[in-house]
């Protein structure tokens, strides 16, 4: 069954547009997305993998990777113009996130949250209140002019000595080696084209990076010798000023160390550094550093300010 989408929308590959929905212009969804009986406004923005169902998202919203919004059948969501919803971040049925709310990366909302609050936390609570510079909404247009005008987007090429389980999304500036493999359905991207130099994934030899999982490189991922992260990690290396309305992208590196483990649906969320022979536990949310041979559940740290336990496709 078609449905209505605005000329002007992007809609990336292995994308699922189900029944009831509909995409308003200058919308940008990124690859392995779900969407099904939701009416995305215009200028909205969803990054890799997420699940959205039953969903209202008003202009200017940004949904980062991995997002699970709603359920089918249940109660719909509604989500207010300028919010964010960070990476893995879960939203219940029923559930209104108001204008300008920002919800943190791996946070569980259960009940509505106000307008202008940060919640972090399983379930989610109040952090504090966003002190907003009022400049413009986000405006996702140049980016996507940008995507639309590379020939190669999606289908960049790993190094000739690296090996892979095939599918996925390589649309990242990668390097290093030697053997270094990518499980299947890998989503790279981040490119020194972009909106950082420093953009792009470099790994050292002896790197396994499991099935499924996505590194999100455009302000910079380097990975040590023998590092291994395994099925559906996600590491992101940027954010946003929470301070501006218009959200803007700044850059937040992410440096893994030399024979780093991290567990099985980790997020990592930069600036951060793992030291080297550092362990991630599974599911963890790190959002800070870990010291060399240090064992981390969860790190949530503040320093710098909440931007660091938020995240950006």
């Amino acid at each position: 069954m078609k449905h209505p989408l605005a000329p002007s929308a992007l809609v990336e590959g292995d994308t699922v547009m189900a029944s009831g929905t509909t995409v308003g212009p200058g919308t940008w969804i990124r690859f392995g997305t779900s969407v099904s009986g939701s009416a995305l406004a215009g200028g909205v923005f969803v990054g890799f993998r997420c699940r959205l169902d039953g969903v209202r998202v008003a202009s200017g919203c940004q949904i980062a990777s991995l997002a699970r919004i709603g359920r089918p059948g249940a109660a719909p969501v509604t989500i207010g113009a300028g919010a964010w919803i960070g990476a893995r971040a879960v939203v219940d049925p029923g559930v209104s996130v108001a204008p300008g709310a920002v919800v943190a990366a791996g946070a569980h909302v259960v009940a509505d949250v106000a307008s202008d609050v940060i919640v972090v936390g399983r379930p989610a609570r109040v952090l504090r209140r966003r002190e907003v510079a009022e400049d413009e909404a986000p405006d996702f247009t140049a980016i996507i002019e940008r995507v639309r005008a590379r020939g190669d987007a999606g289908r960049m090429p790993a190094p000739a000595h690296w090996t892979s389980g095939g599918g996925g999304f390589l649309d990242a500036a990668l390097s290093g080696g030697p053997d270094v493999h990518l499980g299947a359905g890998v989503i790279v991207m981040g490119r020194p084209d972009g909106p950082s130099p420093h953009g792009g994934i470099r790994v050292g030899a002896r790197v396994r990076i499991g099935a499924g999982s996505i590194l999100e490189g455009s302000g910079g991922i380097d990975i040590g010798p023998g590092a291994d992260l395994r099925d559906g990690v996600l590491v992101v290396s940027s954010g946003h000023d929470l301070g501006r309305r218009s959200l803007p992208w700044q850059g937040g590196p992410v440096r893994i160390g030399a024979g780093v483990a991290i567990g099985a649906g980790a997020t990592i969320v930069g600036p951060c550094r793992l030291g080297d022979g550092a362990v991630v536990a599974p599911d963890s949310v790190v959002v800070g550093d870990v010291p060399a041979g240090g064992f981390t559940n969860g790190v949530i740290s503040t320093a710098g300010g909440p931007r660091r336990a938020l995240s950006r496709s």
